[in-house]
């Protein structure tokens, strides 16, 4: 019996679609930590936004981790929040929130954080 190569191929560029990018794991906006799933944290609170009378959907988001955005809304008053706290730069020059970031960050983002704020 003879034996006969492989015949070569027209195209050599498969036809197979490409496997697609993996994605990095979300980052929270506040304290810099991969974590599986972020939160929308509304910089002006709902409630405040609609006192306004602005929909939910039209406030500005950005998002956080969970213990993160547990942290805040703990920490500060929806009137903190609707007024001093209102954008993510007036969040990282808060003092408080420089700290509860600093501790945060040393936490492993698999963990469950509870964020404890004021009593």
């Amino acid at each position: 019996m003879h034996y006969a190569p492989p015949m070569a191929r027209r195209n050599s560029q498969s036809t197979w679609p490409e496997a697609p990018a993996a994605e990095a794991p979300p980052t929270c906006a506040l304290c810099g930590r991969e974590v599986p799933e972020l939160v929308q944290h509304h910089l002006v609170p709902i409630i405040a936004g609609k006192r306004k009378g602005l929909r939910p959907q039209d406030l500005p988001t950005v998002g956080l981790c969970p213990a993160c955005q547990q942290y805040l809304h703990s920490t500060f008053s929806i009137n903190e929040l609707a007024t001093e706290l209102n954008t993510l730069e007036a969040l990282e020059q808060n003092e408080q929130v420089q700290k509860f970031v600093k501790w945060v960050r040393k936490q492993p983002a698999t963990k469950g954080v509870k964020a404890k704020g004021r009593e």
